[in-house]
């Protein structure tokens, strides 16, 4: 858990942050070894099916790879100050905003393909800012971060969650 004593810092998880690390270092090693030595894998590999491997795993391995980039730009710390949200991703820089720029919240429900729900607070100039239930000590950041709002958008937030 990261939460630093000299203000609301919250932060997700080492898992968070490395989820796909071994999936892109796997795909490059199936990649290596059909490029360099595809014996390894089979002697009798016809030429046509080592290419679409080939083609399988650096296209796999590209697309993690950047699931991975976009992850990493994605808001991974966020620290309440006393006039503004700061946003820090892992790569990139850090994004102030204002509480009075909030202008909506959404909570978007756990699908197949999004594994917990997340908060979306719009912002009136700019990208959201997306929030996942299952950063470090959620429920003590959705009680500070609402209290910083308007309150229309506390009244929302409540709303969405109760719903």
């Amino acid at each position: 858990m990261s939460r630093a004593s000299a203000g609301s810092v919250f932060s997700y998880s080492a898992r968070h942050r490395w989820a796909y690390v071994p999936t892109v270092l796997f795909l490059l090693v199936i990649l290596g070894i059909l490029v360099i030595n595809p014996s390894l894998l089979g002697t009798d590999l016809e030429p046509g099916t080592r290419r679409n491997a080939t083609l399988l795993a650096a296209a796999l391995a590209i697309g993690f790879a950047a699931a991975l980039l976009a992850r990493w730009a994605s808001p991974f710390r966020f620290s309440l100050g006393a006039d503004a949200l700061e946003v820090a991703p892992i790569i990139g820089s850090t994004r102030r905003v204002a509480y009075a720029d909030f202008r909506d919240v959404t909570i978007l429900p756990k699908t197949f393909m999004r594994s917990v729900p997340e908060v979306v607070l719009r912002v009136e100039k700019g990208r959201p800012v997306v929030i996942r239930t299952d950063i470090t000590d959620y429920p003590q950041l959705e009680r500070t971060l609402r209290r910083r709002l308007a309150a229309e958008l506390q009244a929302s937030w409540k709303e969405a969650r109760d719903s």
